[in-house]
């Protein structure tokens, strides 16, 4: 898409519905890496009454922070047992 997007000069808009901070994490790291995608809504975490991701995006106000670790960022999954 946006690919497609790039050859026509078109404006993306990134959004999503009720994913985890995983998938928002995966989200805007897209949105940043694709000059295309200039507008974003990517605040569902903020709408879950639980987060069940540790690490990934934070959501400040209007803005979404990146973090600085390897990959993805999450650090753990609480709710999955490993063994």
């Amino acid at each position: 898409i946006c690919s497609i997007a790039e050859s026509t000069n078109t404006e993306c808009f990134m959004g999503c519905m009720l994913e985890t901070k995983l998938a928002v994490t995966a989200a805007a790291h897209l949105a940043c890496g694709k000059k295309v995608i200039t507008r974003c809504d990517l605040d569902s975490p903020s709408l879950c009454s639980e987060d069940p991701i540790l690490g990934g995006v934070q959501i400040k106000e209007a803005s979404l922070i990146l973090p600085d670790k390897p990959g993805l960022g999450i650090e753990d999954l609480p709710t999955v047992d490993w063994d």
